[in-house]
């Protein structure tokens, strides 16, 4: 009967660093994808009078999860939309005397969703990057 030898090494630890690494490569490909798709949404919905909201948004990850946001304060009432639009706003419409004198009528501003529709309409968009990152181990 032949004489059988087997050697054994333990890969995991560098296969968990490689994946670890490919991990962090898709979330920040992913971050900046979603960045990118809060801005187009932003341009479509035309709420562009500076372009200071769109060019605020951003990414970043931290640990495992990725984020992306806006530091323009407001940017929540474009996100979320303001009186009439928003649950537990005003009910009814109002007046208001803007900076050229004249008295305008508005029921709020309506929401775009820039940062929930850049995460929500795109899940097949990350996933993809997450299946290239990945491939590659």
């Amino acid at each position: 009967m032949p004489d059988i030898q087997f050697h054994l090494t333990d890969n995991s630890p560098a296969t968990l660093q490689a994946f670890e690494r490919a991990t962090k490569a898709a979330l920040e490909a992913c971050g900046q994808q979603g960045a990118s798709n809060a801005k187009q949404i932003i341009t479509e919905a035309g709420r562009i009078a500076t372009g200071a909201m769109r060019n605020s948004v951003s990414s970043t990850v931290t640990g495992k999860n990725a984020y992306i946001g806006t530091n323009i304060s407001y940017g929540k009432f474009h996100e979320m939309g303001t009186g009439v639009y928003i649950g537990g706003g005003r009910k009814t419409p109002w007046a208001y005397q803007g900076a050229d004198g004249e008295w305008h009528w508005t029921r709020g501003l309506r929401p775009i969703h820039f940062i929930k529709n850049a995460i929500a309409n795109h899940v097949a968009e990350y996933r993809e990057i997450f299946r290239k990152y990945l491939s590659t181990l």
